[in-house]
């Protein structure tokens, strides 16, 4: 069992997810012709939260499937760079997906590829970002 003692991240993750979202949200009223882009932005915004929640709380999700789980590997520099990379990729696949399971007149079926693409890489990034961001944030925003 691992007893590196990480905290969970608040403020950031939100932030961070909510810009993205926005991001998100202005492709998808560029690519998605006949969708009104409310319908789908309102989708965007809490997958994203979710995403860069668990993206740049890895740390905390690679302790807890190590101490569950028993998946040592996953702790340290492996996990930290392993899991924002999967929540990534999957953020990709949920962005380009999204558009083509709702039924409606829709002129595309999805994102285009670049597009979901940049989210998906934004959302795994946001770990990386962390450390050149946070010391120029004020204390409240640190969390």
């Amino acid at each position: 069992m691992v007893s590196n003692e990480v905290g969970l991240l608040y403020v950031a993750p939100a932030i961070f997810g909510i810009i993205i979202s926005l991001v998100e949200i202005f492709f998808v009223m560029g690519d998605e012709g006949g969708m009104h882009p409310l319908t789908h932005g309102l989708h965007a915004v809490p997958t994203c939260l979710i995403f860069t929640y668990v993206a740049m709380n890895a740390p905390v999700l690679s302790n807890y499937l190590s101490s569950t789980l028993g998946w040592d590997f996953l702790v340290g520099t492996v996990g930290n760079i392993l899991i924002p990379v999967f929540i990534g990729l999957i953020a990709t696949i949920k962005v380009k997906s999204a558009a083509a399971i709702i039924s409606g007149g829709h002129n595309s079926v999805g994102e285009k590829l670049p597009h979901a693409l940049l989210v998906g890489v934004l959302i795994g990034a946001t770990p990386l970002a962390i450390p050149f961001i946070v010391p120029m944030l004020p204390e409240i925003l640190r969390r």
